[in-house]
């Protein structure tokens, strides 16, 4: 499998190293700490780009998102102390869902590690039902 994503449709990008715990006794990044760097790059393109203040309720007290989707496609695995680069996009706006693409590469050489998508979908507060997205929503994304 080739990678699939186009580094210049993404204008976010966020620096991380590997940290020793994040790695398996093989040396390598285990599978599931991935989801975290890529939660944490998720958080700094929320507040870079969307714009939308951090605080201690951000996550409780605005819409409430939920994830219903995560898949990855990985290239090469990442080791301790590795720099790398994770860019971020927002690529589809539905109804009531919105799609994240993200690519995790070495800051020091073109190698690929993954590709991922996110799906999350906004539900209403009292029944926990998917609802429509509003323009208030949808004006921070940029085109």
């Amino acid at each position: 499998m080739e990678p699939q994503y186009k580094l210049t449709d993404y204008s976010h990008k966020f620096s991380y190293r590997v940290r020793s715990h994040e790695c398996d006794r093989q040396g390598i990044v285990h599978n599931a700490r991935y989801l975290e760097m890529l939660e944490i790059a998720r958080i700094e393109f929320c507040r870079d780009v969307l714009k939308i203040p951090m605080d201690s309720g951000t996550f409780a007290t605005h819409h409430k998102f939920v994830f219903v989707r995560n898949a990855m496609n990985y290239f090469s695995p990442a080791k301790f102390d590795d720099d790398l680069v994770i860019y971020t996009r927002i690529s589809k706006v539905g109804t009531s869902s919105i799609s994240i693409e993200q690519i995790i590469d070495y800051a020091n050489t073109p190698k690929r590690i993954l590709e991922a998508e996110a799906v999350m979908v906004l539900l209403d507060e009292q029944t926990n039902e998917p609802k429509p997205i509003g323009k208030e929503i949808r004006d921070l994304i940029p085109e």
